[in-house]
């Protein structure tokens, strides 16, 4: 019973029969603040719409905007960001901001916290994770690593950072890992061989003007192997959101990309 639990809660979040999914991510507010976004409506319940209106698996919310959420909508599929961190502090560190029972009672079908690896305080988010897990597991509730490298002197996307974050996420327990897509199919290949015994998520990354340039980028994504995408502004914060939504699905779930 308990094992169906999470089951249940996964099928929501990668679908049993493409194997695939296409995640919303909505928590850039808190780490980058609303300036950034200036001229873009940052209402939770619009996005809520068009991951609605687009058919995506699920959106990634902090645990007020779920509950904001939740007042229109129970039946939306929530994943609920536990950890956080603003562009304003001196530290290059996400803390736990929430709990699996705060995120469960918000009907959550997953929750997801950020470890960033290599960074100088690996080993207090490594000490989070461990937290947030041993909720998860109580209470059957999978989790989702963000499993972002953070080295001084290298970049984000770094082939050898990336594939050595995916792998950490897989082996400490993660059900889902979320990273950076590092440019090419052909290296985040390597990085799905590296955590390919659990789905491994490629992120959206920064706004693409060229409609093209990010469709080609979702399709290069599939075809290297990877079990779907998670996407932010470059569906929210673009004109034609729920269009660009429906053909990322239809590149991901359709097998648009083979």
């Amino acid at each position: 019973m308990l094992f169906n639990k999470k089951q249940k809660r996964m099928d929501k979040i990668i679908n049993p029969h493409s194997k695939k999914s296409l995640i919303i991510a909505f928590d850039h507010g808190v780490e980058h603040g609303p300036a950034e976004y200036e001229g873009i409506s940052l209402d939770p319940l619009r996005v809520a719409r068009i991951v609605h209106g687009g058919g995506a698996n699920a959106l990634i919310v902090h645990p007020g905007s779920a509950s904001y959420i939740r007042k229109y909508t129970k039946e939306l599929p929530l994943i609920v960001k536990l950890t956080a961190r603003t562009n304003l502090g001196p530290k290059m560190i996400q803390t736990i901001t929430g709990t699996v029972k705060e995120a469960e009672k918000l009907g959550a079908t997953g929750v997801a916290c950020t470890i960033y690896v290599g960074s100088e305080d690996e080993d207090e988010m490594l000490e989070n994770f461990c937290e947030i897990k041993k909720q998860c597991l109580k209470r059957k509730m999978p989790l989702i690593g963000f499993m972002y490298p953070r080295v001084k002197g290298k970049k984000k996307n770094d082939v050898f950072l990336v594939r050595y974050a995916a792998r950490v996420g897989a082996e400490l327990g993660v059900d889902i890992v979320k990273t950076y897509y590092t440019g090419s199919n052909d290296t985040f290949g390597q990085v799905v061989k590296d955590a390919g015994f659990i789905p491994v998520l490629a992120a959206g990354g920064g706004p693409k003007d060229n409609e093209m340039d990010f469709f080609q980028m979702v399709k290069d994504v599939m075809v290297s192997g990877a079990s779907g995408m998670v996407i932010g502004r470059n569906i929210w914060a673009k004109e034609r959101s729920v269009w660009k939504l429906r053909k990322a699905k239809q590149i991901i779930h359709g097998g648009a990309w083979k």
